[in-house]
C-alpha cells in the first residue's frame, strides 16, 4: 500500500534534518526547491543583431540570422550561456558566444532556424535584450565596418586609419565612401576601394583623449545600409629633439658619462648609439661601446658611460665621437665629440755629481733630450789632488823645456867663436 502524501512528505523532512546535522547544511539545500537563476546585468554588454536572411527551401522558409555585440568594458567578460543571463528565447544553449571582448564586434555568431516555427526570437544578454525578427536589416544589404588605428599619437603628427567595409554572407562592396571623422567633425572622405578597403592619413589633434571614427556612406541609389566604427586614440604632446653631450675628460679618468637630453620631455622616445674612432682607437684610448637609450614620458635626460682604459705615457691627445642613430622623435645633435688629455712622458733617469764618494747634487746627464744626437758623454770630475799635480807636471815641464833652448843657443855660439 503506498504511503500517504503526507507521510512522505514527513519522511522526506526527516531525512533532510538528519543530513543537516550530519553535514551541517548541504542536505537541505538538496531538496530546497530550485528558483530561476537571477539575470546578471552588464551596463557593459549590448547584443546587436547585424542582419537577417530568409531563404525559402520548398515549404520550409530557412532563416540566418548573424549576431554580434558591443562591450564596453576594457577587460573580457564572461556571461555562460544559459545561465538566465545569455538566453536566445529561454533556450539554454545556442552555440551563442559565452566570452565577451571589449570593443565591437560583428558576425560572432550565425544561427539557422525555421522562420515559420520561430518567426521572432529574443537574445538577452547581460540584462538586454534584442529582438531577432523579419524587421532586422536583410543580409544582402547591411554592412559592418572595422577599423584600423594607431591609440596613441604626437601632436604635429599624422594618423594612418584603415577602414574595411564588408557584408555579411555577400563580398565586401566595391561602390560608396568612407568618411572619417576625429570627435565628430568630418575630417576626410575616401572612396571605397577593391576588397571594401579604405585608408587616410589624418592629422594628428591636439593633445588629449579622442575618438576616431569611420563612416560607410553606399552610393547614392545603393540598397546597402550605412555602418560606423570608432576607436580611441591619446594625443601626446611632441617630445623635443634630441641632443648627445659628454662630460669633460681630465687625466686620471677612467670613464666618461654619455647624456642624452631633450628640452620637451613629452611622451617616450627611444635612440640607440654607439662610439667612433677618431685619433683614438677603440681598445687602446677607450672600451668600445653601444646600445639603446630610453626616455620615459615626462624624463628629459637618460644616461650612460663609456670606459677609459690607462694610456701609456706619451701619448698624444686624442678623440673619438659618440653617435645617435635610429631615434624615434626628432634629433638636434647626433654627434658628441669626447677629447682625451695627452699623456706626460716618463721622467728621465737622474744621476749624482760630485764622484764616488758622493756629496754632489742629483742632475739629469745633459741638458739636451736623451735621443738628442748632440748629447755629449757626461764627464766625470778628477779629484782635486790630482789636478794640482797635474798643474805642477806642466810647469816642470815647461821649465826645463826654455832652460834646453838656451843651453842649445850658447853652444851653437861658442862653436862658431872657435871656428
Amino acid at each position: 500500500m503506498t504511503p500517504p502524501a503526507s507521510l512522505r512528505s514527513a519522511c522526506a523532512l526527516g531525512v533532510a534534518l538528519i543530513g543537516v546535522a550530519l553535514t551541517g547544511g548541504p542536505a537541505l539545500a538538496a531538496v530546497a526547491a530550485p528558483g530561476p537563476a537571477p539575470a546578471a546585468t552588464s551596463p557593459d554588454l549590448t547584443p546587436i543583431v547585424d542582419c537577417v536572411q530568409d531563404a525559402p527551401l520548398g515549404a520550409v522558409t530557412s532563416r540566418t540570422v548573424v549576431l554580434g555585440y558591443r562591450s564596453a568594458a576594457t577587460a573580457p567578460v564572461t556571461v555562460a550561456a544559459g545561465s538566465g543571463a545569455n538566453d536566445l528565447s529561454g533556450v539554454a544553449d545556442r552555440g551563442q558566444p559565452s566570452t565577451f571582448q571589449p570593443g565591437e564586434h560583428h558576425g560572432v555568431w550565425l544561427l539557422t532556424v525555421d522562420a515559420a516555427a520561430e518567426p521572432s526570437l529574443t537574445w538577452t544578454l547581460a540584462g538586454r535584450s534584442v529582438a531577432v525578427d523579419a524587421t532586422a536589416p536583410a543580409c544582402t544589404d547591411a554592412t559592418a565596418v572595422a577599423i584600423s588605428a594607431p591609440a596613441t599619437a604626437t601632436t604635429g603628427g599624422s594618423i594612418a586609419v584603415t577602414a574595411l567595409v564588408t557584408r555579411f554572407l555577400l563580398a565586401p562592396p566595391d561602390t560608396g565612401a568612407v568618411i572619417f571623422a576625429i570627435d565628430g567633425t568630418p575630417a576626410l572622405a575616401v572612396p571605397v576601394g577593391p576588397g571594401g578597403v579604405a585608408r587616410a592619413d589624418l592629422p594628428a589633434p591636439a593633445a588629449g583623449p579622442h575618438t576616431v571614427t569611420a563612416a560607410f556612406a553606399p552610393a547614392t541609389g545603393s540598397t546597402l545600409r550605412p555602418a560606423t566604427a570608432a576607436a580611441t586614440l591619446t594625443v601626446a604632446a611632441a617630445s623635443g629633439p634630441l641632443a648627445v653631450v659628454t662630460d669633460s675628460v681630465v687625466a686620471g679618468s677612467t670613464s666618461v658619462r654619455v647624456s642624452v637630453t631633450r628640452t620637451v620631455a613629452s611622451g617616450p622616445a627611444t635612440v640607440d648609439f654607439a662610439t667612433l674612432d677618431g685619433t683614438a682607437h677603440a681598445g687602446t684610448d677607450y672600451a668600445a661601446a653601444s646600445g639603446t637609450l630610453a626616455l620615459a614620458d615626462g624624463q628629459d635626460t637618460a644616461t650612460t658611460t663609456v670606459s677609459l682604459p690607462a694610456r701609456a705615457p706619451g701619448s698624444p691627445a686624442s678623440v673619438f665621437f659618440v653617435v645617435l642613430k635610429h631615434a624615434t622623435v626628432d634629433v638636434a645633435g647626433a654627434v658628441a665629440v669626447v677629447s682625451l688629455p695627452a699623456v706626460p712622458a716618463a721622467p728621465l733617469p737622474a744621476v749624482t755629481a760630485g764622484g764616488a764618494g758622493g756629496g754632489g747634487t742629483a742632475g739629469p746627464a745633459s741638458a739636451l733630450p736623451q735621443h738628442d744626437p748632440t748629447s755629449q758623454s757626461p764627464v766625470v770630475a778628477a779629484p782635486v789632488g790630482q789636478d794640482l799635480l797635474l798643474l805642477l807636471g806642466a810647469a816642470l815641464i815647461t821649465a826645463g823645456g826654455i832652460a834646453g833652448v838656451i843651453g842649445l843657443v850658447r853652444s851653437v855660439r861658442a862653436r862658431d867663436a872657435l871656428s
